[in-house]
């Protein structure tokens, strides 16, 4: 299996919650549990696209159903699944070796023979179809008068409704809390790929540090960046893409304006690796800060470090974000309220994804977790600053994956 499922600690979610297995058809969610891209009836975002079913038993195999256009990728990409197909809108057939020499549409159809009486393919995909599939799976591993736990962070509720009359025996519940907590640890691959993305980040950072001057526009400064991400990833077979927050200047701005001498600048940047965001932030000014601007980003390095000391395996999230407050308000922000100071990354369709460092939240810190931590302080008429890494959590604490030091850049 390819996907990065840990299947212990699945079934102990699993136990916990009385489900007997997740069913799975969020895209990222697929790619998760299979490795592989779950096609084009994907983006089209609802469920029956395909599904993956990880069952509580350990002695029974992950079970997949696809669209047949992806069949073939799929059986090679995870060749001890269980695999099912149901038809989309794409027609596709080959040629067979055994009708050499006829005219090219003979040996187009040849391959064609032996569907069911009356085949067609729908305009897109149909979730019936797809569930017919997912039913007889269930079937087959004994799960089908089972308790199943659902993606309701994903499914529709017209979907969801559909599902439940196509499946009578089994009970649908919702399964994203345990999906939540499977993708909160990573595997090493997925700590290689945003590991992977910080480093690509920060060649991007550089190069625009190195070539920006007074002058360029917003998104020239962004254009550098790609240059710098792309340029660093030239020559690999990873897909990569980036998305870019960035603030120019003491206030809000249209979104391509000029830098002039003392704007600052937020550069708030994810790179994703084959899916995986990495999520970081640096901040600069053009030239020399001015007191205000430098004292502004004093008091984000030390909240901080004083966030970061919290940070630590076996200490609740609460307590970061505590921390992290507590230390803005010493230094002079006591009405200062940020909603959460961080969160995990992984894949997906935005870079922050639970669980987040924010005041309510009762999770645990826990060593296989990649947070992004942060401290953001926007002051229209001053600066807007972010300061963010990305940390892997070791069972000594947090380590770092980004290089670049945290304090305020200058360009020019």
């Amino acid at each position: 299996m390819t996907g990065f499922v840990d299947r212990e600690r699945a079934t102990d979610l699993m136990q916990r919650a009385n489900i007997e297995a997740l069913v799975l058809c969020e895209p990222e969610a697929f790619q998760y549990a299979t490795g592989a891209w779950i096609g084009p009836a994907g983006l089209f975002r609802r469920a029956g696209a395909g599904f993956v079913v990880i069952p509580r038993r350990d002695d029974l195999p992950i079970g997949v159903v696809v669209a047949d256009f992806q069949a073939a990728q799929l059986r090679a990409a995870v060749a001890d699944a269980v695999v099912r197909t149901h038809p989309i809108w794409i027609e596709s057939a080959s040629l067979e070796p055994a009708t050499a020499g006829r005219p090219v549409a003979q040996r187009i159809e040849a391959g064609l023979v032996g569907r069911a009486p009356g085949f067609a393919r729908p305009a897109t995909f149909e979730l019936a179809r797809s569930v017919r599939e997912l039913k007889t799976m269930l079937a087959e591993f004994g799960l089908e008068r089972a308790t199943l736990g659902i993606e309701l962070d994903f499914v529709s509720a017209s979907d969801l409704s559909a599902m439940q009359a196509m499946l009578p025996g089994t009970a649908l519940v919702n399964g994203s809390p345990i999906l939540d907590r499977l993708l909160a640890i990573k595997s090493q691959s997925e700590i290689d790929l945003l590991r992977q993305g910080i480093v690509l980040s920060e060649t991007g950072l550089s190069r625009l540090q190195q070539h920006a001057a007074t002058g360029m526009r917003q998104s020239e400064l962004v254009a550098l960046y790609r240059q710098g991400v792309a340029e660093a990833a030239a020559g690999s077979s990873l897909q990569i893409s980036t998305a870019e927050y960035v603030t120019l200047g003491a206030r809000p701005k249209s979104a391509d304006v000029a830098a002039t001498a003392g704007d600052p600048l937020k550069a708030d940047m994810v790179c994703s690796v084959n899916g995986y965001a990495s999520d970081m932030s640096r901040n600069f000014t053009f030239g020399p800060p001015s007191p205000e601007q430098a004292e502004l980003h004093a008091i984000a390095e030390r909240a901080f470090a004083d966030g970061l000391a919290a940070l630590m395996p076996g200490k609740p999230f609460a307590g970061v974000h505590r921390a992290a407050s507590e230390s803005l308000a010493r230094q002079g922000l006591r009405s200062y309220r940020r909603g959460h100071f961080g969160h995990s990354v992984g894949h997906s369709v935005f870079s922050e994804q639970w669980p987040f460092i924010s005041a309510d939240s009762d999770v645990v810190i826990e060593a296989g977790m990649v947070l992004a931590f942060e401290i953001p302080l926007y002051i229209d008429g001053l600066a807007s600053f972010n300061l963010e890494d990305q940390f892997l959590i070791t069972a000594n604490g947090p380590l770092p994956m980004n290089r670049l030091p945290r304090r305020l850049g200058t360009i020019g």
